[in-house]
């Protein structure tokens, strides 16, 4: 892995993500995977895991607040300011222009074939990302099982919140600790 990043190349980053990426927050994490594990290799699956992570555990737009703890972890508050700010306002400004054009003409232009043409794709590089992401997730059986029936839950309905706290709180219990070495360093059993 690289261990530096220019300003420049985490702008020209997350300014074509921030105009490009369309789909929602799934999407926008999906291709930010490809772009800094995979191709750029600037982190690891399972140090990427583990942002995803953190973002999902403060309130906000996560895919947001991903950008802004890449652009941290590559050149720390300089790479902060300018990933936050590449990500943010291509999206800002096409939502500005979408809405002067309501305004102006009281309905938005006929772009539905656009958006029927983008969905399948989209829904293809979530699918890649999660795919790629599962075994670094789900590292045993118990960890697979619990992650299938956190799916499950949330696919029926079940508050996201709650499924997260859940599930993670049944990881905790879930999870051997080592014994403690006891007296003189061995093992206390």
């Amino acid at each position: 892995m690289r261990d530096k990043t220019s300003l420049q190349e985490l702008a020209l980053l997350f300014l074509r993500l921030g105009t490009t990426a369309f789909g929602g927050p799934a999407a926008h994490v999906a291709m930010m995977q490809d772009e800094v594990v995979k191709r750029r290799g600037w982190m690891t699956d399972e140090h990427f895991l583990d942002l995803v992570s953190a973002t999902n555990l403060i309130p906000g737009p996560n895919s947001t607040e991903l950008a802004i703890h890449i652009g941290f972890e590559r050149r720390r508050w300089a790479g902060l300011v300018v990933a936050g700010i590449c990500f943010i306002v291509p999206a800002m400004l096409i939502t500005a222009l979408f809405g002067w054009a309501y305004v102006k003409f009281g309905q938005l232009p006929a772009v539905g074939w656009v958006l029927y043409g983008i969905k399948p794709v989209i829904l293809a590089v979530v699918v890649q990302a999660i795919w790629a992401l599962i075994p670094k997730a789900a590292r045993d059986g118990w960890l697979s099982f619990l992650g299938t029936v956190a799916a499950i839950l949330a696919a029926i309905g079940v508050n996201e919140l709650l499924v997260l706290f859940g599930a993670g709180f049944i990881s905790v219990l879930g999870t051997k600790t080592p014994p403690r070495p006891g007296p003189a360093g061995r093992g206390s059993g």
